[in-house]
This record gives C-alpha cells, sequence and structure tokens, in this order.
C-alpha cells in the first residue's frame, strides 16, 4: 500500500518539489514503498523517480536527484505496527490489569521494529515474501523470541496452528547474512533444565550462530486465573540454569536469575559490551559502573537541592539501591532513604521498577515534608507518562512540588520543579 507523507522537513529536497503533505507515494524508481523502511532503503539512490497520488487521488510522478547535502525530507505517516499471530501461554500482555496505557495492550510482533528498536519477534507470521525482504534489505541484526528450538515444543508454547520449523528459519536467515540477537522465556517444567541445554547447542552452533543468547524468566501476574497454570522460577531453577547457561558462549541470564540464585552478579567484561540491555541483562552491573563514574558528580548537585530524597524501585534493584543510598548517606549530611515498592498493581511476583505504577508508589512512600522521590527514567514512557497514564506535571504535584529523575543506567538524571 501507498505511504501518506505527514510532514515535509523544511529546506529538504522534497520541500523544493511539488510534493505535499498528505500525498501518498506509491512507488520510487519502479520499486513498491509499502512502509518507511522502503522509503529509507529505496530513497538511497542517487536519482528518484516517484510516483505519488496527489490529493486530488490523481497520480503524478516528479523526480529528485540527490546532492547529497540536503535530506530527501519525506516524514511519513506513523508506521501501524504488525501484531503477533501466536497465543503464547506466557504472553504478558494476556495477564496485565486494565486501565494502562492502551499502547501496553499491543502484541507488537513486527520485523521492521524488531530491526529499528531492537524489539524481539517470534518470526511465526512472516511470509516468504518477508523473508526474502528481511534478506535484500539486509535488515540486520534481528532480535528474535525462541524460547525452545524443539519444534513440538515450541508450537505447543506458542500454540500457533500452522506448520513452522524455527531452526529452519534460522537457519534460512543466517545462511543469507542475517545476524540475530536470541532470546528464551525460561518456565519452569517446560523449557528448562535438558531442553534449554539442547536449544542453547542449536543457537550457538555454527548453523545459527546467534549474536547473543538471552535467558530472562517467566514474568507472572495475579492475572492468570483463566490463563494455563505456570509456576516461576525459583532459587533452584535459577541456579541450575547459570550453571547450563555457562557452558555456552554469548548467553546471558537476566538479572533477575542472579538475583534468584543468591548469586553475584558478574563484571562487566562478562557482558561484552551488554548487547541484552533493554533485556534485564546486566542492567544493574552497568549501573553500580555508572555509578562509580558519576557518583561524584551526583553528589554535588544533590547538594544544592535542600530537600532529602528518597530513592524508589522495586524488589528487584533493591539492594543495589540501599547500597547507593547507603554510600551518599556516608558522605553527605544529605540524607537518603530506599523504599522498595511493592507492585500490587500487577501482584508482588512482579519485581522490576519498570512496571510500577505511580499510584502504587503515591501509596507507598508516605513522603515526609522535606523529601522528595528519586524515579528512575524506566518509570515513564517518551510522553513522561508513567504505566496507569499519570504525566509529570501531575506527579510533581502529589510528590512536594519536586523530584528528581535518574536515568535507568544511572548515565544522567534531572530536577523536575
Amino acid at each position: 500500500m501507498p505511504i501518506e507523507i505527514q510532514e515535509i522537513i523544511k529546506g529538504s529536497l522534497a520541500a523544493n518539489s511539488k510534493l505535499q503533505i498528505n500525498d501518498k507515494i506509491v512507488s520510487i524508481n519502479n520499486f513498491e514503498i509499502n512502509d518507511f523502511l522502503d522509503l529509507q532503503f529505496y530513497t538511497a539512490e542517487e536519482v528518484l523517480n516517484i510516483q505519488y497520488f496527489d490529493g486530488n487521488s490523481k497520480k503524478q510522478t516528479l523526480v529528485l536527484v540527490q546532492n547529497w547535502q540536503e535530506p530527501v525530507g519525506i516524514i511519513p505517516k506513523q508506521h501501524k505496527c504488525r501484531n503477533c499471530t501466536n497465543n503464547c501461554i506466557f504472553c504478558f500482555v494476556d495477564q496485565m490489569p486494565n486501565n494502562l496505557r492502551n499502547s501496553l495492550y499491543i502484541k507488537d510482533d513486527d520485523y521492521r521494529f524488531s530491526f529499528v528498536f531492537g524489539n524481539f519477534i517470534t518470526l511465526t507470521n512472516l511470509s516468504m515474501p518477508d523473508f526474502k525482504r528481511i534478506i535484500k534489505q539486509r535488515l540486520s541484526p534481528l532480535y528474535i523470541s525462541v524460547h525452545t528450538t524443539n519444534p513440538v515444543l515450541h508450537k505447543k508454547m506458542l500454540r500457533y496452528r500452522f506448520g513452522f520449523n524455527i531452526i529452519e528459519k534460522l537457519e534460512l536467515l543466517r545462511k543469507n547474512g542475517i545476524e540475530f540477537h536470541t532470546q528464551i522465556v525460561l518456565i519452569p517444567d517446560w523449557n528448562d533444565g535438558e531442553e534449554l541445554e539442547k536449544t542453547l547447542a542449536d543457537l550457538t552452533s555454527k548453523k545459527i550462530d546467534s549474536l547473543s543468547v538471552g535467558i530472562v524468566p517467566v514474568g507472572l501476574t495475579k492475572f492468570r486465573t483463566s490463563l494455563i497454570e505456570l509456576s516461576s522460577v525459583n532459587f533452584e531453577l535459577a541456579n541450575e540454569t547459570l550453571k547450563i547457561s555457562a557452558k555456552f558462549p554469548k548467553t546471558y541470564c537476566s538479572d533477575e536469575i542472579y538475583i534468584l540464585a543468591e548469586k553475584e552478579i558478574p563484571s562487566q567484561d562478562f557482558y561484552e559490551g551488554f548487547p541484552q540491555l533493554e533485556n534485564g541483562i546486566g542492567m544493574i552491573r552497568l549501573l553500580l559502573e555508572n555509578w562509580k563514574k558519576k557518583k561524584n558528580d551526583f553528589m554535588r548537585e544533590i547538594q544544592i537541592h535542600e530537600e532529602n530524597l528518597v530513592m524508589i524501585t522495586g524488589k528487584l534493584a533493591y539492594r543495589t539501591i540501599a547500597g547507593i543510598s547507603e554510600e551518599i548517606n556516608r558522605s553527605l549530611i544529605k540524607k537518603t532513604r530506599p523504599v522498595l515498592v511493592t507492585n500490587y498493581a500487577f501482584g508482588e511476583n512482579v519485581t522490576v521498577s519498570g512496571l510500577l505504577t505511580a499510584t502504587d508508589i503515591i501509596n507507598q512512600i508516605k513522603l515526609k515534608q522535606n523529601e522528595i522521590p528519586v524515579f528512575s527514567s524506566n518509570m515513564f514512557n517518551e510522553e513522561g507518562l508513567t504505566l496507569d497514564g499519570i504525566n509529570k506535571d501531575k506527579l510533581k504535584q502529589i510528590c512536594n512540588g519536586k523530584f528528581l529523575e535518574v536515568n535507568e543506567e544511572f548515565e544522567n538524571w534531572m530536577f523536575y520543579d
């Protein structure tokens, strides 16, 4: 389908052409334009022969010649992501509470977003033309949720109704030069133990050669009453998983697995550039490393402000945040205190700070008059909204008129007052 122009950048090639907002681009150099990636890929040529429909639905043609100094300048309307066609036994969207941000209920399984943003996809909704396009346009690396390479178990866990072999698809991509990071959501009595070992052997084999393999524990909320019964990863399984994963190269377990196993988070060198940071793999280590580098600057800045700090966190990072709080208190007259916020919105088994709602935070922190909260940046989306839709201005009013937001990796921070 043609893509509609939402914006034309001032001073660009498109701005000096006949193109207008709401025109629909059909093709460039006779290649169909179906989405933002097609637009980016096919505008890389020197001469662009563009066919489009104007505001009167008349087909028009124009030619743009690149001078490599000005951008083409065509901004398409927002891409509608391709949804997941599976019915996974562990799907987190299926077990979320009501009344959260609408975007949280979208089951994204779009290979374009995987390439651009690092979103994990399953590949099950891709046609052969999709695979050919990925290969032709070199959409690499991708981020792929595998969970198991056992085709029978794979179908049982993802619950699709058609023939699909994950190993064949991964080998097809790898054979054609497409690289990928892979993910395993670990579920007790499903894909653990021997099944996990076999999956890791496949994913790290020469034929597939994943850039990295991430293992994360299944997330279970309190809203599973009508869903298949699953168990959480416990101390014993976490330790067993760490032993298994250690046998395979480029394989990393999430921070939560180390904490469940009561093991120390590995050193920075272990993570080899943190390839799956967004998956919660190495996040605590990176936070601690950045804290070492930035703590003097941070403490100098908070001394300027009169208020004491209340450092908000979930259970997963509590020990880390409490340690930072204690170090600040040893160095400064100013006091900080860590507060572990229990996740009542999703259930007490959900322990990451990024899934805390403003409601749970406000109900539990009990600010004193001369205190302001410290929030992790992962509690907000790009629009500055919490999971339950509270914006930063409203949160500031509730929290003594001021709060401090710290990047989840402790790279930077900002006071809101």
